[in-house]
């Protein structure tokens, strides 16, 4: 254990000295500026767009530290062959995968505490700028959002190092993570499209293919699962049993797609 928490340490320290992290930050910034500037026109639903418009920024800059970060920081020691080193330590593959697992999720949730940080104070401004359009508002809720945000790039984090197990290649690893993100996040819609009435009326696709969809359903990640913006926004209240089965749905995805990345590690060689 000692040497899962040394290698994510180690992954967290290089995460934060990437430079195109500060990139990341200012775009972020530039956002949530964007937030308080572009408020105004949108007078009846200011409450809503401030609140929609934080979550997108918190999360476009998830996606940037994921797809530009943290899959560089786990191509790295490949590319530069120095994982042969690494594992000629007293650590075994599968805690090198938890272990960068480990820092990665360390490295992003670092940041996105940081940018949630300045996202609060953003929304507080529109807020005192503008009390009358935030009635139905909750920082509760708000919060509850991000944090499934976070959760959703943890898992989103697990997919990059399955991916990374598979290949030597960071694009490869780069668009078959940018796949199944999107996939994950639009899969929800179409299939609740498919079994609808005006699906089945219009039969648009063959029964082969729907079942074949609906069974990708159940392999790949469901994000939509782990979206809360439309109650921050309307300040609607989130049971509780929604919000622990959609945290356990995120937990036990990435450990299932971590022990299997594991598995395809172990088994690997290095040239």
């Amino acid at each position: 254990m000692k040497a899962v928490w040394a290698l994510a340490l180690i992954t967290f320290k290089e995460g934060i000295r990437n430079r195109a992290i500060f990139g990341i930050a200012l775009l972020a910034l530039f956002l949530f500026g964007l937030n308080v500037t572009v408020a105004g026109f949108f007078m009846r639903d200011i409450g809503k767009v401030s609140v929609d418009m934080n979550l997108t920024a918190l999360t476009v800059a998830g996606l940037l530290l994921v797809f530009f970060v943290a899959i560089n920081l786990m191509s790295k020691d490949i590319d530069r062959k120095t994982i042969h080193l690494v594992l000629s330590k007293p650590i075994s593959r599968p805690q090198y995968i938890w272990g960068k697992y480990l820092g990665l999720v360390l490295f992003v949730t670092a940041s996105l505490l940081l940018l949630t940080l300045f996202s609060g104070l953003t929304l507080a401004l529109v807020r005192s700028l503008y009390p009358a359009y935030f009635g139905d508002f909750s920082w509760s809720i708000f919060f509850l959002a991000v944090f499934f945000v976070l959760v959703k790039f943890w898992v989103l984090c697990a997919v990059v190092m399955f991916f990374s197990a598979l290949t030597t290649s960071s694009l490869i690893t780069l668009i078959f993570s940018f796949a199944t993100y999107i996939a994950g996040v639009t899969i929800e819609e179409v299939i609740f499209y498919l079994k609808s009435e005006l699906a089945a009326q219009e039969r648009i696709i063959s029964e082969t293919l729907r079942q074949f969809i609906d069974a990708i359903s159940w392999i790949l990640p469901n994000f939509s699962a782990f979206d809360f913006g439309i109650q921050a926004a309307h300040g609607l209240t989130v049971s509780t049993d929604r919000a622990l089965l959609a945290f356990g749905y995120g937990v036990l995805y990435s450990v299932i797609l971590l022990l299997v990345a594991s598995l395809v590690f172990s088994r690997r060689e290095f040239n």
